[in-house]
């Protein structure tokens, strides 16, 4: 996939960026990434840290990873109010997660997920803006699947396990739409089953 010119010239453009906003952008020849609380994932991006990290082992994923992490690295230098509201819920989400007491857990919770549903749709724009070999309606599937999942951890209080991603999960991706018209605000009952029954 590098050898698509449109990929170069993206990967490109996104070390530019990074350069800009004084980013350490790393692309690691690894299959996943630990976070604090032993929580794996295949790409981060932290302002404070001043780092977007991507695992480029997962071939067919990592370039999605990338184009998902960039769209966080605009939300903050754009400062727009899902990512200011949401890194507070994150940072509240992964206490809970962890085993801490939380107030008002559901509200940073759902600051958390508008935060991703937010960065889905930018990641929508710029695989069309870059003309990118990722399915739009396959991204879309993975997307609404990883946001939803945000409301499936105020039920199951834990992080998915790497090999059953909600976006990996053959029965929750053929149950999510291909565009971005569903209900984020309320996980409904069907999707609630669904993921007990997947053990997500």
């Amino acid at each position: 996939m590098l050898k698509n010119p449109n990929v170069q010239a993206f990967i490109e453009h996104v070390k530019a960026e990074c350069k800009k906003h004084k980013i350490k952008l790393q692309l690691r020849p690894v299959k996943f990434l630990l976070l604090t609380g032993n929580i794996k994932c295949g790409g981060y991006f932290d302002s404070e840290e001043r780092k977007l990290v991507v695992a480029t082992k997962n071939e067919d994923a990592w370039l999605g990873l990338l184009v998902h992490e960039y769209g966080h690295l605009t939300q903050w230098a754009e400062g727009c109010k899902e990512w200011t509201e949401g890194c507070e819920g994150i940072g509240h989400l992964e206490d809970w997660l962890a085993g801490k007491r939380k107030k008002n857990i559901k509200q940073h919770i759902d600051r958390s997920r508008d935060l991703e549903l937010d960065n889905e749709k930018r990641s929508v724009k710029l695989i069309k803006q870059w003309n990118l070999p990722i399915d739009i309606k396959d991204y879309i599937k993975r997307a609404n699947a990883y946001v939803q999942f945000y409301n499936w951890m105020y039920y199951s209080r834990r992080w998915s396990k790497p090999g059953n991603s909600p976006y990996r999960n053959q029965a929750i991706y053929d149950a999510m739409p291909d565009t971005f018209r569903m209900n984020y605000k309320q996980m409904a009952k069907k999707y609630q089953k669904l993921y007990q029954e997947q053990n997500i």
